[in-house]
């Protein structure tokens, strides 16, 4: 959606509860409708066309069960030849309806892989698990073509030395898909046997994780992290595990166990890029002026971007002409949240913060810029 462009993109964001508050959400979001009504019309659109290109967005109201099961917060998204888009988002963000030429994206970024994104690697005999998960949620991925789907014990060569071993095709005629089973093998061999296991699961996932950066954390019984340590290649593996079976624990509760290990990483990770930042002001190489940091967000050299929680700054930036317009007409658009999304994209660090906790409590944004 971030590329997305047309005269009348419709963003609405409006802060809703877990549970029992139902009639209480539906009111904000026909008020956050009765508000979209007027924009559209402001923008030139007849009242019949704006009610005919709300009608997906006031489907939601007719939808009892929809309104049982929310989060922290809903968006909705609307735009020409019907396009029609909703998320059910487990952040706060203040109510905000906006339309014009592109989507207002920003409040959503800290949920969709902004800088809380971490992997999760589970491991155990009988199953490997893949999953990607942020601050608020975890996701499976699917690794069933990188990495081997049968248990440790009878997928692989289970000891260097042939002489322990006898092998049964598994279902073809030997060769690559033969199966080792050992003989009297040892805690030596037995080490071997898993470490052979993970060098293939590290291969696999390799394939996948090449050039990415975010921290990994691993479940799996104590004694196979430092096995697994021992073969990874991934440049970012957390040194603490989730100890423990994670046969036994679902996703909900991996990822209860997985940030309460992986947010320290990032708490320090902010902290550290505070620093940086004051270092980077006295180097001239950061900016806590908006009017610099959005045409730099914009060309791609922003490092890592800091917004003050609830700000708007509109106006229109000219990247031809590399200008900026202040003001409130109707084709202007939040610049912090183009910043926001091109940081984003463009592989940077995004921070909301509070007044008190920005390094430069005044400005609205501050930005570290790109060494080259």
């Amino acid at each position: 959606m971030a590329k997305m462009k047309g005269s009348n993109l419709l963003s609405i964001y409006v802060p809703t509860y877990r549970a029992n508050h139902s009639q209480e959400d539906q009111i904000r979001y026909k008020n956050a409708l009765k508000t979209a009504q007027t924009k559209l019309e402001e923008k030139g659109m007849n009242a019949k066309d704006a009610e005919h290109f709300l009608r997906p967005a006031r489907a939601l109201l007719e939808k009892e069960r929809f309104w049982s099961y929310l989060s922290d917060g809903l968006a909705v998204f609307a735009g020409s030849d019907g396009f029609f888009h909703y998320e059910i988002l487990p952040v706060t963000f203040d109510a905000y309806v906006f339309v014009g030429e592109n989507f207002h994206l920003s409040p959503m970024l800290p949920v969709l892989g902004g800088s809380s994104r971490f992997f999760l690697l589970a491991l155990s005999q009988n199953e490997v698990r893949f999953f990607e998960g942020d601050q608020y949620s975890i996701t499976p991925v699917k690794i069933e073509d990188l990495v081997p789907t049968a248990g440790m014990e009878d997928a692989f060569v289970l000891s260097d030395s042939h002489d322990a071993l006898q092998h049964h095709s598994s279902g073809r005629d030997g060769g690559e898909n033969a199966i080792y089973h050992g003989q009297g093998i040892g805690q030596d061999d037995k080490k071997k046997d898993i470490e052979a296991y993970f060098r293939e699961v590290n291969k696999g996932l390799m394939k996948m994780l090449y050039d990415e950066k975010p921290p990994m954390v691993i479940a799996c019984v104590d004694y196979l992290l430092p096995i697994y340590q021992s073969v990874n290649e991934y440049g970012n593996l957390f040194t603490e595990n989730i100890s423990g079976n994670p046969e036994q624990l679902n996703p909900a509760m991996l990822h209860e166990k997985a940030w309460s290990i992986i947010s320290r990483h990032f708490e320090s990770q902010q902290a550290e890029d505070m620093e940086r930042f004051q270092q980077a002001m006295a180097d001239d190489r950061a900016s806590a002026a908006p009017q610099q940091i959005i045409p730099a967000a914009a060309y791609e050299k922003v490092d890592t971007l800091f917004i003050k929680k609830g700000e708007h700054l509109m106006g229109q930036f000219d990247y031809d002409k590399n200008e900026i317009a202040l003001g409130k007409r109707e084709e202007y658009r939040d610049l912090l949240d183009l910043a926001a999304v091109q940081t984003h994209l463009n592989g940077g660090r995004v921070y909301w913060l509070d007044a008190e906790e920005m390094p430069v409590p005044t400005a609205s944004a501050n930005a570290i810029y790109r060494f080259e």
